[in-house]
């Protein structure tokens, strides 16, 4: 009787074992992580909103006053202009529904900025004293940046900006290639929400200066004056601000839409 020769052959199915191509099981992995790290943002983000509309102007500063302030060796000693910014801007602050002061430090940069801090102070380039040729212009720049002062956006974005660098290094680790990967994602998530603020800002200072001057002349100075800057549409969604010129047609909407008037400005 012939011996029976046994031959071994794999199972035709095996559940440890995946049958999908790599790319496709990349691909499923990659849009799972990048779903559940904008649920958690959206979620989470609203919890940061919820926390910071409870802290008072007087909590913020009282958080913040051991903190050095990023720009301390940029300032700019120049009282005689830090005096007549601080007016306009205690002058501001009512028809923007700012209660509690804001200090106003000027700092020397190349780059024309604003940009409201923590702990009650507002930062002014000078190159953006340079840029605006009117007071009217720089009222609607300083009315703007109280506007994010009113809306706490200046904590909103700090706190939304933790949440997201810890949620991607949670989700994939701090230093991995996924985590990279996921960057973009997370620079359009944040970039909407600070688009948004910004749009808001623009909304209130438009109506602040109405208020403070009985018109809105001067109010797309700042912005006129800086289109031909590099602007990349393709890129425009990971964008920290709107397009200069959307920024303009918004303005002009509003102005139309609440019948405001464009009178001579003042010189600054």
């Amino acid at each position: 009787m012939k011996e029976a020769k046994f031959q071994g052959i794999l199972p035709t199915h095996n559940d440890n074992v995946s049958h999908d191509h790599p790319l496709k099981e990349f691909t499923t992995l990659l849009l799972g992580a990048v779903g559940l790290i904008l649920l958690a943002y959206w979620l989470l983000g609203f919890a940061v909103d919820g926390a910071v509309a409870h802290i008072s102007p007087e909590t913020e500063e009282q958080l913040f006053a051991k903190f050095d302030l990023p720009l301390a060796d940029k300032l700019v000693d120049d009282p005689e202009d830090q005096a007549r910014l601080q007016h306009l801007t205690d002058q501001l602050r009512p028809f923007v529904s700012v209660a509690y002061p804001v200090k106003v430090l000027i700092f020397k940069s190349s780059m024309a900025n604003a940009f409201a801090l923590p702990g009650g102070y507002m930062a002014i380039s000078t190159e953006m004293l340079a840029k605006v040729k009117s007071e009217n212009g720089l009222a609607f720049v300083i009315a703007h940046e109280l506007a994010h002062f009113h809306n706490r956006d200046h904590l909103r974005g700090m706190g939304r900006g933790i949440v997201m660098t810890a949620l991607a290094a949670a989700v994939t680790g701090p230093n991995s290639s996924l985590s990279r990967l996921l960057a973009p994602t997370s620079q359009f998530g944040q970039a909407q929400y600070s688009q948004a603020r910004e749009s808001l800002a623009d909304q209130t200072a438009i109506t602040a200066l109405n208020g403070y001057y009985g018109h809105v002349g001067g109010v797309d100075e700042f912005f006129t004056q800086m289109i031909g800057m590099p602007e990349h549409p393709v890129l425009q969604p990971f964008a920290s601000h709107p397009q200069l010129k959307r920024r303009i047609e918004r303005l002009e909407q509003l102005r139309v839409k609440n019948g405001w008037q464009v009178k001579a400005v003042t010189p600054y």
